[in-house]
């Protein structure tokens, strides 16, 4: 095989092979092994008919198709290999000439990962945030136990912020029903902030029985695409209002609704839970700021083809999140007034920076010749075999794609890790 490369720039290389008959005859023995089997002949055994039988019983342009299909792949992770590309993405392959048997020529245009000019990342500090549990949040949590335990009364007296309501809705826009903004026997306890804002207050005075209709504006960062920044009118009847005696907040309580013998230990015990949530929180959030200063201090550019596919990636998710909701994509652009290039133009910034992270990633893995070992991934398949019984999950974990997932979810972590411990230090 004879692999030249005809030009080359930061992003891309354009290169030729050519392959001789010596090169080409263990391919066509393989694929001549493999359509064999095919093949029943009279004379011949089952899978013993000779080359040309196989030819002429499965048609010249296919088997030769075959050969050249298997050449091609071959050649081109043969040429990758010996021209030293860090190849990434389809390769675009033009067949320049076959001979058959004999000779075969191609060409290839294929994206390279460029070379990520990496920050000082060594250097690089990022200060980590303080943690602290406001008492307020241990009252709350403390007040959802009594809610949680108390008597339910039910009130003849307007509705009023900490009763619970029972009520029914219909939401529409320009006289038609909104999906999903409809339900019978809702209920919510008033002040829980639970419901979009300004909706709870509008039933506040309102008495069992009564019904009232109302704008509201959903936010402009609402969840459900079609629905954020739009104004949408709500009908409500109320069907029950429900007044709520609460319990002492005595010994006789806390032994209720926990293993504490009184509030002291029951309050300290809320304040530890509340403070390793944030404690979590805090540290995705610093892991997130660190690789954000380091991305940002480091120059690459990303391959359109590697851009491209996480275009893909990311049009799937929402396309998965969007089903939830009962849409697809072609619901959500005639919802939001949008044309594929609109959704695209608005996904390529968070796309390029995913793609760009993973450059960075790869390159301070190198950097600091970090390596995960045959004995780390199969540690943590066995470790997920255990915590994910279901056949599912264990037929997913004999997957080569999952075991190769896996490899690189392990191996950013490692990356991730070194990059805190330097930020950190």
């Amino acid at each position: 095989m004879d692999a030249k490369i005809t030009s080359q720039t930061e992003t891309q290389a354009i290169f030729t092979v050519a392959m001789t008959e010596d090169g080409l005859a263990p391919i066509k023995r393989e694929v001549f092994d493999n359509l064999r089997r095919r093949v029943k002949a009279a004379g011949f055994r089952p899978g013993k008919a000779p080359d040309m039988i196989v030819e002429r019983e499965l048609g010249s342009t296919t088997v030769q198709s075959e050969v050249v299909d298997h050449a091609l792949q071959h050649a081109y992770a043969d040429a990758v290999k010996e021209l030293g590309l860090q190849a990434v993405g389809q390769p675009q392959v033009s067949l320049e000439k076959f001979v058959p048997y004999s000779q075969l020529e191609f060409k290839v245009t294929v994206d390279l990962l460029p070379k990520v000019k990496l920050a000082d990342y060594k250097k690089v500090r990022v200060k980590r945030p303080k943690i602290e549990v406001d008492p307020t949040e241990i009252d709350k949590t403390v007040e959802d136990l009594r809610r949680r335990e108390a008597v339910r009364l039910d009130s003849e007296h307007p509705a009023k912020i900490g009763d619970e309501v029972n009520f029914d809705f219909d939401g529409s826009k320009d006289g038609e029903p909104v999906s999903g903004a409809s339900a019978k026997g809702q209920t919510l306890r008033l002040g829980s902030g639970n419901f979009i804002p300004g909706f709870e207050e509008q039933l506040v005075g309102l008495s069992k029985g009564e019904e009232k209709t109302f704008d509201i504006r959903f936010p402009a960062a609402y969840q459900e695409p079609s629905l954020a920044d739009k104004v949408v009118t709500f009908a409500v009847k109320i069907n029950t209002v429900t007044d709520l005696v609460l319990p002492a907040l005595d010994d006789e309580f806390v032994a209720k609704v926990s293993p504490f013998a009184n509030s002291k230990e029951l309050r300290q015990d809320i304040s530890d839970r509340i403070e390793a949530e944030k404690q979590e929180q805090a540290n995705r959030e610093y892991e997130q700021a660190v690789l954000d200063k380091v991305l940002a201090e480091s120059t690459y550019k990303v391959p359109d083809s590697l851009l491209n596919e996480q275009l893909t990636r990311m049009r799937a998710e929402l396309e998965q999140n969007l089903g939830y909701s009962g849409l697809n994509i072609e619901k959500y652009l005639e919802l939001t007034k949008k044309t594929p290039a609109d959704m695209d133009k608005e996904m390529k910034p968070e796309a390029t920076k995913r793609v760009g992270l993973a450059m960075l990633l790869t390159e301070v893995a190198k950097a600091e010749k970090l390596s995960v070992t045959k004995d780390d991934l199969d540690g943590e398949i066995e470790r997920l075999r255990a915590e994910y019984p279901d056949p599912k999950t264990q037929a997913e974990l004999d997957n080569p794609q999952t075991r190769e997932e896996l490899y690189n979810h392990l191996m950013s972590s490692k990356v991730i890790a070194k990059l805190v411990e330097y930020a950190g230090a």
